[in-house]
C-alpha cells in the first residue's frame, strides 16, 4: 500500500474526525492517544495536520527519536512544510561546542514561525530548553525580498553589509553574499540552500535556490527572507513559545 493510499486510510479513520472535532473544542486542553506505534503516529499526525491547517509543533523525547518522526512527515508531506528544530549544539549543552548547520536549521523555523503561516516543526526538550533571539530583534534584522519588487542592488549591497554579511566572489557558507553582473547571490541564515537573486535592471526577475557544490539550481521562490548570524547578538533572548501564537 502506498503512503497516499494510506493517508487516505488514516482520513476515513474515525479517530481522525474525532481528534479535529476535540481539538477544534477550546475546553479541552489535553487529548491522550494510546496504541501509536512506529510510523503510525506520524502518518496519524500528518493526517490530523492536513485536517486543521496552521502552526504545529510535534515535542518528541530525544533528537533520535525526534530524527525518525520528522523523516516519517517529510515522506509523506515534503519538505516546505516541516521542519526540524534542534539544539544549536553539536553533542550536547555541557560541551558548548555549536553546530552551524543546527543554527541555521533553528533559524529557519523561528523566521517561519514569524511569517504566522501554516508550518509543522517536530522538536525535542534540549532544543527547547534553550532561548531564541527576540521576536523585535528577529523582526529588525529580517530583509524580504519578492519576485517583481524594485530594489536598488548598490544599496541591496550596503544592507547585507551593515547586517554583517561578507562579500565575496562565490557564496559556499551562510553571512555570504557575491555579486556577478545582474545577479546576486545570497545564503542567509534562514535557509539550508543559498538565493540566487536575477535583476532585470532594479527589478527582482527570478528567485531561486541552488546547490554550493554545482551551482544548479534547487527551486524557484516568490518571496525568501535573508537573516543574518543572531546567535551572538548580546540582546534579551526569549523562550521559544513565544513565537507560537496563543491557540
Amino acid at each position: 500500500m502506498s503512503i497516499k493510499e494510506l493517508q487516505e486510510v488514516y482520513a476515513k479513520h474515525p479517530n481522525v474526525a474525532g481528534l479535529a472535532s476535540l481539538r477544534k473544542n477550546k475546553d479541552i486542553k489535553t487529548v491522550y492517544l494510546e496504541g501509536m506505534h512506529g510510523s503510525c503516529a506520524s502518518l496519524f499526525a500528518s493526517v490530523s495536520v492536513k485536517t486543521m491547517p496552521g502552526i504545529h509543533v510535534f515535542i518528541l523525547n530525544d533528537l533520535e527519536e525526534a530524527g525518525y518522526f520528522y523523516h516519517d512527515l517529510v515522506q509523506v508531506d515534503g519538505e516546505a512544510d516541516v521542519l526540524f528544530f534542534p539544539s544549536s549544539y553539536r553533542r550536547a549543552i555541557k560541551y558548548g561546542q555549536k553546530d552551524a548547520a543546527n543554527e541555521i536549521l533553528r533559524t529557519e523555523v523561528l523566521s517561519r514561525l514569524e511569517q504566522k503561516k501554516p508550518v509543522t516543526v517536530v522538536t525535542y526538550p534540549e532544543a527547547l530548553a534553550e532561548k531564541v533571539v527576540s521576536r523585535k530583534r528577529l523582526s529588525d534584522a529580517m530583509l524580504t525580498l519578492k519576485v517583481g519588487q524594485q530594489e536598488d542592488t548598490v544599496k541591496l549591497m550596503e544592507t547585507l553589509s551593515k547586517y554583517g554579511f561578507e562579500h565575496v566572489d562565490y557564496v559556499y557558507e551562510p553571512g555570504q553574499f557575491a555579486v556577478r553582473g545582474s545577479i546576486m547571490d545570497v545564503y542567509s541564515f534562514s535557509s539550508e540552500w543559498p538565493f540566487r537573486i536575477d535583476f532585470f535592471g532594479n527589478e527582482i526577475e527570478t528567485i531561486r535556490t541552488f546547490e554550493v557544490q554545482d551551482q544548479l539550481s534547487r527551486d524557484r521562490r516568490d518571496t525568501v527572507e535573508i537573516v543574518p548570524e543572531l546567535t551572538r547578538t548580546a540582546d534579551e533572548k526569549m523562550p521559544f513559545t513565544s513565537f507560537l501564537p496563543p491557540d
